[in-house]
């Protein structure tokens, strides 16, 4: 109906608009209501791993470094590879015996870790795994990598 100035007037909406808002809006508070409290699917308890002796990772990582050494006498590794293959082994031996995380610390970090036999012994194989050749000797490195894991 025109109005008195020649405009219409407003048209109010239908209440059934008001009602399909608020249901969304319930919805999506139940959603959420759902979500937080709904029962999560719970992995089954397991016992933990039962820790392998120190005797047993000693044979395992003494078996890994003759391993290394076997595939750099056939050519299957490179003095650098070995160089790191070593060091890697001796931090993870490190590791699995102390329970400390060893793979990504520095060799200051090692150092200060108090960890003298690993740290003179990643320090040892630096010059090997970075030099800009595949150069050097094995046998010291082995050698080492067998004290640490001992």
């Amino acid at each position: 109906m025109v109005g008195d100035n020649g405009y219409y007037d407003p048209v109010s909406y239908s209440p059934l608009w008001l009602w399909i808002a608020c249901a969304i809006i319930v919805l999506v508070l139940l959603w959420y209501v759902a979500v937080w409290f709904y029962p999560r699917a719970r992995a089954p308890k397991r016992a933990p791993a039962a820790t392998p002796s120190r005797g047993d990772l000693v044979v395992r990582y003494r078996g890994l470094i003759d391993d290394i050494e076997a595939a750099n006498a056939t050519g299957e590794l490179s003095t650098r590879e070995a160089h790191l293959k070593l060091s890697i082994l001796v931090r993870l031996f490190v590791e699995e015996q102390s329970g400390t995380r060893f793979s990504a610390m520095t060799l200051a970090d090692l150092t200060e870790a108090n960890q003298p036999g690993l740290a003179h012994a990643v320090a040892s194989y630096y010059p090997f795994e970075f030099a800009p050749a595949s150069s050097g000797d094995l046998a010291p490195s082995l050698q080492r990598a067998r004290e640490v894991v001992m």
